[in-house]
């Protein structure tokens, strides 16, 4: 019984010891996904205003045809961005993450890991990585994506490519993210404005507007990417390390509870063998 008793304490100890690193795990990710959102909420107005910008013109000046190469459907290899968190412990977000890129990414394409959660599982399937990149543990800053977009735009232009999509975890709100595929280029034509036909005085002519806009256009489109993906990282850590927490102070409560019955059940048995042996005298 002292033995067992032993037992229960450690375990009682090792539960609430898990509790409170759970629970400090999910301040900090409670932490960091408030700074999230603020600077999401920030960039949120100048993408918008690129994306529409950028979809305004194509719409109504019709130049499509001007930027064939970003536009044009085409056969060909593609590129596939994965992002991913580098670190666990942030529930079924992971998973689901690669059950999208299982169904999506061919063994023909290639494949740019970000986070290394993406690059343990390409080596692992052998897709042909052209490089990987760490995502970080903090917010990811503009200039970070430089060096990554430059492969796309270098492979693009190129004509290796005729596709590049990027697969992550889009933050819908603190309790669902879903994993989503999203072609960057080529340029898709936003329905939204094409019914929308208006006359605007271009200084200079929209080509060269145009021109200049893309590669704003595709730097927001993969920033707005990989804020999603921190976003999500951190919301669903959050919710994971709550639910650790709560489970590790359930078993730590039963824990409890048995050991104070067998503490009790010990002491009454100690009673009974004294007054047993008071009686025998």
């Amino acid at each position: 019984m002292a033995q067992n008793l032993q037992q229960l304490k450690k375990r009682i100890k090792t539960s609430d010891s898990i509790a409170q690193i759970a629970k400090a795990m999910e301040m900090i990710a409670a932490s960091k996904i408030r700074k999230t959102q603020d600077s999401v909420e920030k960039h949120n107005s100048y993408a918008r205003k690129i994306k529409y910008i950028t979809q305004r013109i194509l719409t109504d000046q019709d130049l499509y045809d001007e930027i064939e190469k970003f536009s044009k459907e085409r056969d060909g290899k593609r590129l596939v961005y994965i992002i991913s968190p580098d670190k666990g412990l942030c529930g079924g977000l992971v998973v689901n993450l690669f059950k999208k890129v299982s169904f999506y990414v061919q063994p023909s394409d290639y494949v740019v890991a970000i986070g290394k959660k993406a690059a343990n599982n390409v080596a692992r399937y052998n897709y042909d990585v052209l490089a990987s990149f760490s995502m970080g543990t903090n917010f990811p800053k503009y200039d970070y994506i430089y060096p990554i977009i430059d492969i796309a735009k270098k492979f693009y232009v190129s004509g290796e490519v005729t596709k590049i999509s990027i697969i992550y975890t889009e933050f819908k709100n603190m309790l669902i993210q879903e994993p989503v595929i999203e072609e960057i280029l080529p340029i898709k034509p936003d329905k939204n404005f094409q019914e929308n036909k208006m006359d605007y005085i271009f200084e200079p002519d929209p080509q060269s507007i145009l021109k200049d806009m893309l590669p704003y256009y595709f730097e927001v489109e993969f920033y707005s990417a990989f804020m999603n993906a921190y976003a999500s990282e951190q919301a669903a850590r959050m919710t994971a390390m709550k639910n650790a927490k709560d489970n590790a102070s359930d078993i730590s409560a039963s824990l409890t509870n048995i050991y104070n019955k067998s503490r009790q059940e010990k002491i009454t048995n100690e009673i009974l063998d004294l007054a047993n042996g008071q009686q025998r005298i």
